[in-house]
C-alpha cells in the first residue's frame, strides 16, 4: 500500500484514508471530505502548508473515489449515507489517536453536502465545521427530475453505468459563463495549469455512475430540509466559503442563501467568505496561498470560540 495511505474499517466496510504528513504534537486536526469527480491527494498542498503550521490533516477517499476504487463513480445502495458514516468512523480513529485534541470537518463541494449531513447527525464529536464550494437546496423539481431520469436509466442501462445524460445535465451549464472555452473545466478555476492538472489526472473527471447520481440527488432532497436543519447544534461553529464566480454556488448566490437558511435556525456561529473572482476550487485557484491562509486562520477562530463551552 502507498505510504501516505490507511485503511480503516468502517461500519459498512473497509475505506481509505490519505494522511501525507504527520504532525506529532498537532495544534487541530483538519479532516476533509472531498468533491465528486477528485480524489483525497489532491489536497497534499493544503496538507503541507498546515503542516507547516503545526496542523495535522487527514483526507479521506470517498467511496468510488482515488487509487483504490474499484470502479470510478460507482456508489452501491445508499452510498451517500455510507460515505457519511465513513466520515464518523475517521473522526471517531482521530478522537481515538489524539487525545483532547480538537477537530475541524472541511467538506469541499460534494463533500460539503455530506459535511452538512453529518453535522445534522453528528456534530458532538467535532469541534467546527468549513463547508466550501457549496450550495443551497434546488429547486425541488430540479431534483424530481434528476431522479425520474435517474431511476429510468436504472431500469434500461443499470446503476453501475455511467450517466453521461445525469453529468451533462448536472455539470455541463457550469462552462457557459466562461465562453469560449479552453476546456470543459473551465470553471474549476482560473489557473490554467490546475485545471491541465485536473484534466490529465485518471482519478479525477470521470462520469459518476446513474446509481451515484440517484444516491446523491435523494440526499439532496433530504439534507435541506427544516427538521434536518434544525438538529444542527446552534453554538457549532461553521464557516461558508465560495469563489465569487462558482458556478456549483451560483456566483455565490448558493451559499449566502444556504447562510440565510442556518441563521433561520437559530445557528448563532457562522461565518462567511466569498472570494473576489475565483471559481469552484478556491484551494486550485491563482492565489491559493491566500485561500490556505484564510483556511488555517478560520480554523483557529472557529476553535478559539469553543474554548469555553
Amino acid at each position: 500500500m502507498n505510504a501516505d495511505y490507511f485503511s480503516i474499517k468502517g461500519k459498512d466496510g473497509a475505506f481509505f484514508v490519505y494522511m501525507p504528513h504527520h504532525v506529532e504534537d498537532p495544534e487541530y486536526i483538519i479532516v476533509i471530505s472531498p468533491g465528486l469527480a477528485e480524489h483525497a491527494a489532491r489536497y497534499n498542498r493544503l496538507s503541507s502548508f498546515l503542516k507547516n503550521h503545526n496542523v495535522q490533516l487527514y483526507c479521506i477517499d470517498h467511496i468510488g473515489q482515488g487509487i483504490y476504487a474499484s470502479n470510478l463513480g460507482v456508489w452501491p445502495l445508499n452510498g451517500f449515507e455510507i460515505c457519511v458514516n465513513n466520515i464518523k468512523s475517521l473522526i471517531d480513529y482521530v478522537h481515538e489517536n489524539y487525545k483532547n485534541k480538537k477537530i475541524v470537518l472541511f467538506g469541499h463541494s460534494m463533500g460539503s453536502f455530506m459535511s452538512l449531513s453529518y453535522i445534522e447527525q453528528f456534530a458532538s464529536n467535532i469541534d467546527a465545521c468549513i463547508l466550501s464550494g457549496t450550495n443551497d437546496q434546488q429547486h425541488p423539481l430540479v431534483l424530481k427530475g434528476g431522479k425520474f431520469i435517474a431511476m429510468l436509466q436504472e431500469l434500461f442501462i443499470g446503476r453501475n453505468k455511467k450517466s453521461k445524460i445525469l453529468n451533462s445535465l448536472s455539470f455541463g451549464q457550469f462552462n457557459k459563463q466562461f465562453a469560449p472555452n479552453r476546456t470543459e473545466f473551465d470553471w474549476l478555476s482560473r489557473d490554467e495549469k490546475e485545471v491541465d492538472k485536473y484534466i490529465q489526472d485518471p482519478l479525477c473527471g470521470y462520469v459518476p455512475s446513474v446509481g451515484l447520481f440517484k444516491e446523491l440527488f435523494k440526499a439532496l432532497s433530504t439534507i435541506y430540509k427544516d427538521e434536518m436543519v434544525s438538529k444542527i447544534p446552534k453554538n457549532l461553529p461553521i464557516h461558508l466559503m465560495s469563489g465569487a464566480n462558482d458556478p456549483v454556488g451560483e456566483n455565490s448566490k448558493g451559499p449566502l442563501s444556504l447562510l440565510a437558511r442556518l441563521e433561520k435556525s437559530k445557528v448563532s456561529n457562522i461565518t462567511i467568505q466569498i472570494f473576489d473572482d475565483m471559481r469552484h476550487e478556491c484551494l486550485n485557484e491563482i492565489g491559493n496561498d491566500v485561500v490556505m491562509k484564510h483556511v488555517h486562520d478560520t480554523c483557529r477562530n472557529l476553535l478559539s470560540l469553543t474554548d469555553n463551552t
